[in-house]
This record gives C-alpha cells, sequence and structure tokens, in this order.
C-alpha cells in the first residue's frame, strides 16, 4: 500500500518533464488519486490498529491530528520550494523525500498485542 501511495509520484515528474496531452493527464492524475486513496486508507487502518484501550478514540484523534499537521506544515512550504526549484526537480525531490518513510515501514510493530480486550 505504501509503494501504492508513494509510485505515481512518477507520474508527476513525467509530466512536469513532457507536458502530455491533457487527456493523458487525467488517466495520470486518477492513477495517483486512487494509490493515494488505498495508502491513505491503509494508514488510517494502521492508526485504528495501534490505538490502545481505555482511551482508543483519543489515540486516534491526536494521532489523525498529527497526520494532518504533517500534510499541512509541508504543504505551506511547497510552493515556494516548487517555485524555488520548478516542477520537475521539485517532484524528483518528493519522490526522494518518500524514502525514509518507506524505510520505516520495516520497523512498525505489526504483531503481537494489539491492545483490544481479550
Amino acid at each position: 500500500m505504501a509503494i501504492m501511495l508513494n509510485v505515481p509520484d512518477l507520474a508527476y515528474i513525467y509530466m512536469a518533464a513532457v507536458q502530455p496531452e491533457a487527456w493523458l493527464i487525467y488517466v495520470l492524475v486518477a492513477c495517483e488519486q486512487f494509490g493515494y486513496g488505498l495508502g491513505f486508507t491503509a494508514f488510517s487502518v494502521y492508526l485504528m490498529y495501534i490505538a490502545r484501550e481505555p482511551y482508543k478514540t483519543s489515540h486516534f484523534a491526536i494521532s489523525t491530528g498529527l497526520m494532518a499537521l504533517g500534510m499541512m506544515v509541508p504543504g505551506m512550504l511547497s510552493g515556494y520550494l516548487q517555485q524555488w526549484l520548478g516542477y520537475t526537480v521539485f517532484f524528483m525531490l518528493v519522490l526522494v523525500l518518500t524514502v525514509p518513510g518507506m524505510v520505516m515501514i520495516f520497523f512498525l510493530p505489526l504483531g503481537g498485542d494489539t491492545g483490544a480486550k481479550s
């Protein structure tokens, strides 16, 4: 799911470099949105999985708030960064910056106690 979320960034590098026709842009953006939806859903399920009793709702709310902050702060700076770098280099940087998050997946606790009551 993480790959589905991040690989469509290659489409934006392609679109920035080639500037294809509109119909192809529509198809590539639709693929990116599909990948984003799958990746975002997987992340939301993981947040539900790690939320612990007795404050499961609070843990989930705080986690989603931190997730939103993690999208909002880079979003505020991305326009300035894109103007400085140009679209092609900007999307290449975006793709490179996904690598630490992909590596972190191998360190996530996925098994064992989920915190649910037996």
